[in-house]
């Protein structure tokens, strides 16, 4: 179980027409009453937990209701559970960061190529590579332990390891850990910035009854950055591509624009949750 101290998190898994499986960060304190407030609404056809997975799957009517509004739904019946606490919704399709450990050999590759190029040959350049070479291997192994565990998959780039390790045997280490740093984390550079969409509930009045309370949400969307000189690095090469194409949208702001449909098609109040009589007040930033 997650502890509760961490971010409440909902990850769009996986979308087909009429079903959508959502995974969360945290177990529901009940989730039967989960279950049953996700399939008040007319359109919803089931929705199962499986408490091993933290996984929620729901079959329903794309012509009786969207999408989105399923996922809003479940978000906020988890930021209920834990006291209204804030909650992010993202998807799998969201923005892989490079790690430091990867930036730093693809750093390293940099500085070994540029001393290649002027010409420089001497012993501390051939352990140069070798350190290129176990760096690499480093940052792919970290990345494929990474997917497996936030994604429970790797992507086929990361096979490129096998180039990786087979040309310690041929003595061209330096070929090996680029092409395999290429392969592995290139096209990462180019992807749009991380972005997640933040849920933030609260009562109107504090100090209410629970069941006769009036809640309002607030829906806003946020990039997901890291800090420092990295965290900089990570970005700039999206952000300088972006100056000059439309690469920015992500699935995110397609949820973040629903959301926006969803509430003024409500009349900015989400109705027909459990416990809470007077629905939900949605204010959606632009």
């Amino acid at each position: 179980m997650a502890a509760d101290s961490q971010e409440l998190q909902l990850t769009v898994a996986h979308t087909l027409p009429g079903r959508l499986r959502l995974r969360m960060s945290h177990p529901p304190q009940q989730a039967a009453q989960t279950e049953r407030m996700v399939t008040g609404h007319p359109g919803v056809k089931s929705a199962v937990y499986s408490a091993p997975t933290l996984n929620l799957l729901v079959f329903y009517d794309p012509a009786a209701i969207a999408l989105e509004e399923i996922i809003l739904r479940t978000a906020l019946c988890l930021s209920v559970d834990y006291q209204f606490k804030p909650i992010v919704i993202q998807t799998t399709s969201a923005r892989t960061s490079l790690s430091t450990l990867s930036l730093f050999s693809g750093l390293s590759l940099l500085m070994a190529h540029t001393l290649s190029v002027l010409a420089v040959k001497t012993k501390p350049l051939s352990a140069l590579h070798v350190i290129c070479g176990l760096g690499t291997t480093a940052a792919v192994s970290e990345h494929i332990y990474l997917d497996l565990k936030d994604k429970g998959r790797f992507h086929p780039e990361v096979l490129s390891i096998g180039y990786l390790l087979s040309s310690f045997l041929r003595g061209n280490v330096l070929k090996g850990a680029t092409t395999a740093w290429i392969m592995t984390f290139a096209r990462h550079l180019l992807e749009p910035p991380g972005k997640v969409v933040k849920l933030e509930a609260q009562a109107v009045e504090p100090s209410c009854d629970a069941q006769q309370c009036e809640y309002e949400a607030q829906v806003s969307r946020q990039l997901k950055t890291r800090g420092g000189a990295m965290g900089i690095l990570s970005q700039l090469p999206h952000l300088l591509l972006g100056m000059y194409t439309n690469a920015q949208f992500t699935a995110e702001d397609r949820i973040f624009k629903e959301i926006q449909k969803l509430s003024r098609d409500h009349n900015d109040v989400l109705e027909g949750l459990e416990h809470i009589q007077h629905g939900i007040r949605l204010q959606v930033g632009s």
